[in-house]
């Protein structure tokens, strides 16, 4: 039997073809599937002063009573994941099934020195080395609200690869290729009033992240508490019962479940999103934790946690360092991690 001749032209048309989807990441060789391609987009939810671990870690305190932990308010989401009922338990299934609690130890006090080790790599802002790491896009890195950055934080570091903050404090400025439809659908599903411009408050400030998101933003960096002081809302000094971390994070819970449920259902889109502050809150006292534990929800986060806290609040010695969160965010996202911040150590927790 003959064999068709196969012409010189055909061959480079084919060439050309598997060059050009290899380009767009589009063919996986090892998987001999196609694979979608996705814009990430990273947001971070900073709970200023430091969350009690009642949030995210509430086995730690279940068998003392403490922080007003109680099997009546603790949702087990399987996986060693025990997060508050009323706050992070009531958020949609979407978010419920990709959520992780990651803790990290940087054996700091201090609000400003606990604030930079999370936050940056000396001077260095990991916010912009993340969003470096990413695609280009029209919003690289953008600060969202009249809050700003928390005290502490170096507000003009050096840019990366000429990456530099982009300050959001109206709801125009976060609009780019959006039409105002849009944007006013979006104002009204966070109950914003028509004609309030300012970001201003906390409903406001979902409704501008929402819209960096549409635009397709690589970092959204907010501050969502407009409850306690501006400077250090959770920081909840004697608070063992919980009352007043649950006061603050009340507000916020709503807004994050519409946030969660209409970002996460995107096509095309890779939404991670961090909420996390510079530590815990130990006991007796709700005073500072020497590192923190931060949740983190996305479509390729598996539900889980590592490790747990201690029932003092405190996180466990052998707890990795910040970089290591940060290593995680960025295999969440799909990024290369290693190229910024290190191997990630929390494999386990991707799907």
């Amino acid at each position: 039997m003959n064999t068709p001749a196969i012409s010189r032209r055909t061959l480079l048309k084919a060439g050309a073809a598997l060059a050009g989807t290899l380009a767009l990441g589009g063919f996986d060789l090892l998987a001999k599937t196609p694979r979608t391609i996705e814009r990430p987009t990273l947001v971070v939810f900073w709970l200023n002063g430091g969350p009690a671990g009642l949030f995210n870690s509430a086995d730690a305190f279940l068998a003392n009573g403490e922080f007003g932990v109680s099997q009546n308010n603790v949702r087990s989401l399987g996986n060693g994941l025990y997060v508050d009922a009323g706050s992070l338990g009531s958020l949609p299934a979407v978010a419920l099934t990709h959520m992780a609690s990651v803790h990290f130890r940087h054996g700091l006090y201090s609000h400003n020195d606990a604030r930079a080790a999370v936050l940056q790599t000396g001077s260095r802002s990991r916010l912009l080395q993340m969003a470096a790491a990413m695609p280009h896009s029209a919003v690289r890195c953008a600060i969202v609200n009249n809050l700003g950055l928390p005290v502490g934080v170096s507000p003009n570091p050096v840019t990366e690869q000429g990456v530099g903050f982009e300050h959001i404090v109206k709801l125009d400025d976060a609009r780019r290729t959006l039409s105002a439809a849009r944007l006013n659908e979006i104002r009204e599903a966070y109950g914003v009033a028509g004609g309030h411009a300012a970001v201003d408050g906390q409903r406001s400030t979902f409704a501008a992240v929402e819209a960096l998101v549409h635009e397709g933003a690589n970092i959204v960096f907010a501050q969502p508490a407009y409850t306690g002081r501006h400077d250090r809302q959770f920081d909840t000094h004697h608070d063992d019962v919980g009352k007043v971390a649950r006061e603050i994070m009340a507000p916020i819970t709503p807004s994050l479940a519409t946030f969660l449920s209409r970002v996460m259902a995107l096509p095309g889109r890779n939404v991670v999103t961090l909420l996390t502050g510079e530590f815990s809150r130990t006991l007796p006292g709700a005073d500072h934790a020497r590192g923190g534990t931060a949740t983190v929800v996305g479509k390729y986060v598996k539900t889980g946690a590592i490790g747990r806290q201690r029932p003092d609040g405190s996180p466990p010695e052998n707890a990795p360092p910040p970089e290591a969160l940060w290593a995680y965010v960025a295999a969440a996202l799909r990024l290369d991690e290693t190229a910024t911040f290190g191997p990630n150590p929390h494999a386990d927790l991707l799907v």
